[in-house]
C-alpha cells in the first residue's frame, strides 16, 4: 500500500472517528448523584523523564500584518441543536462562558468526489444550556479536521487550515472569530503550507498561537515543524528548534499554564510517532522541545482529545484509536474510550475509572 492510500485511509478514519452527536436544548437539571464510596481509586506508574534540550535558534520567517476589519452585523438564527457530523472544531471563549462550533462533515467519510463540507457557526450558551446558529456575512469556507483555539488576550478564537476537499485539503487562509459582534475576520497572513491533522494550542504568557505537525500530501510525510502565530501583528513565524519530535498528525496538544509549556501527546505518521508514547514538551520562551519517556501510561493512538483541567493541575486525555492504517477493519475494537490525567509536576499518567463514559 503507497503512502498517499495510507493517508486517504487515515483522512476516513479521521472524519469517521470521532462523531459530534446532535444536541435537543433543555433547562439545566439538577447534578447526577456521586458515585459510590467504594471506588478503586487510580494508580499512577511514575518513571523519570529523558531530557532532550537544546538552546534556541533565531530564524523567523515574517509575513504581512494587514487585518480585514470586521464584517456587518450577523443575523441570528433561532435556538436549534447542530446535526450530527465529524471532523467539527470546537474552542471556549472565558470571558463570555460559551463555546464556538464551526464546521465538520455531514456524509459519510470520503475522499474523493466529497459533498461540501459543513460551514456552520453554532454558539453554545453554558449558563442556557441552549444552541444557536450564526448566520454571518462572512465566514470561513467549510471544512472539516481544522485547527481552532481561543486567544483570551485578543479575544478572539483563531481558526487555521482544514479539509475542504481532495483538491484542497489544507488551505492557508487564518481566520478571527469575535465571540462579542458574532463575526469572521479573515487574516492576510499566509500560514504554513501542507499541514492537515496539525494542532494549534494558545499560549498565554507568550501570547501567541503555537502550531504543531500535520500531513503534507504532495511529499507524503508527517510534518515535525513548529510555527507561533501573532494576532496583534497577523503574522506566522517558523520556531525552528534545534530538536523536534517526529513527524506526526491527528495528535493531540494541551497549554498548560502554570509550567508554561505546551504538552503534546500522541499521533500518528508513516514515522516512529506511530509507537511514540513519549510526552513531549514545548518551552517557548526557549524555543525548545522536551521529550519525557515513561515506563507506563497509555498505548499508543491518535484521534484522541486532551484537555488541560486548571483546577487540578492534570492534562487529561480521552478516546483514540489505537490500531493501524492496516487494522480498520477492526475499528470497532481499536477505538479507546480511556480516561488518563498526566501530572507535569511528576511526569506521571493516571489511568482513571469513572462510573460513566461517552463511550469508544
Amino acid at each position: 500500500m503507497n503512502h498517499t492510500s495510507l493517508f486517504a485511509r487515515r483522512m476516513i478514519l479521521a472524519l469517521g472517528v470521532i462523531i459530534f452527536a446532535a444536541c435537543t436544548p433543555a433547562a439545566p437539571t439538577s447534578p447526577p448523584a456521586p458515585p459510590p464510596d467504594t471506588q478503586t481509586p487510580p494508580i499512577a506508574t511514575i518513571a523519570p523523564a529523558t531530557a532532550i534540550q537544546a538552546p534556541p535558534t533565531a530564524t523567523t520567517a515574517l509575513s504581512t500584518a494587514t487585518q480585514i476589519p470586521p464584517t456587518a452585523a450577523p443575523t441570528q438564527g433561532v435556538q436549534l441543536s447542530p446535526s450530527p457530523r465529524a471532523g467539527t472544531l470546537l474552542a471556549y471563549d472565558s470571558k463570555t462562558d460559551q463555546v464556538l462550533l464551526f464546521g465538520g462533515s455531514d456524509a459519510f467519510p470520503c475522499w474523493n468526489d466529497c459533498p461540501p463540507m459543513n460551514g456552520e457557526t453554532w454558539i453554545y450558551d453554558v449558563t442556557t444550556n441552549s444552541w444557536t446558529q450564526v448566520k454571518t456575512p462572512s465566514a470561513p469556507s467549510g471544512r472539516a479536521n481544522a485547527a481552532m483555539a481561543y486567544d483570551a488576550e485578543s479575544d478572539r478564537i483563531i481558526l487555521y487550515s482544514g479539509f475542504i476537499s481532495g483538491d484542497n485539503y489544507a488551505p492557508l487562509d487564518t481566520w478571527a472569530f469575535d465571540m462579542n459582534t458574532k463575526t469572521w475576520t479573515q487574516m492576510k497572513a499566509p500560514g504554513p503550507a501542507y499541514h492537515f491533522g496539525h494542532s494549534l494550542v494558545y499560549n498565554s504568557k507568550a501570547d501567541r498561537m503555537i502550531l504543531f505537525g500535520g500531513w503534507n500530501i504532495p511529499d507524503n510525510v508527517a510534518m515535525n515543524d513548529t510555527w507561533a502565530y501573532d494576532y496583534n501583528t497577523d503574522t506566522w513565524t517558523e520556531m525552528k528548534p534545534v530538536v523536534s519530535p517526529p513527524g506526526r498528525n491527528f495528535q493531540s496538544m494541551v497549554y498548560d499554564p502554570k509550567a508554561d509549556r505546551v504538552i503534546m501527546w500522541g499521533g500518528g505518521g508513516v514515522t516512529d510517532a506511530d509507537s511514540d508514547t513519549s510526552v513531549w514538551v514545548y518551552d517557548y520562551n526557549t524555543n525548545t522541545w522536551e521529550e519525557r519517556k515513561l515506563s507506563g501510561g497509555p498505548s499508543s493512538r491518535y484521534l484522541h482529545n486532551m484537555s488541560y483541567d486548571s483546577k487540578a493541575d492534570r492534562t487529561m486525555l480521552y478516546g483514540g484509536y489505537t490500531g493501524s492504517v492496516e487494522s480498520l477493519s477492526k475499528l470497532d475494537t481499536l477505538t479507546s474510550a480511556e480516561t488518563w490525567a498526566y501530572d507535569y509536576n511528576l511526569n506521571t499518567w493516571t489511568l482513571l475509572n469513572p462510573p460513566t463514559n461517552p463511550g469508544p
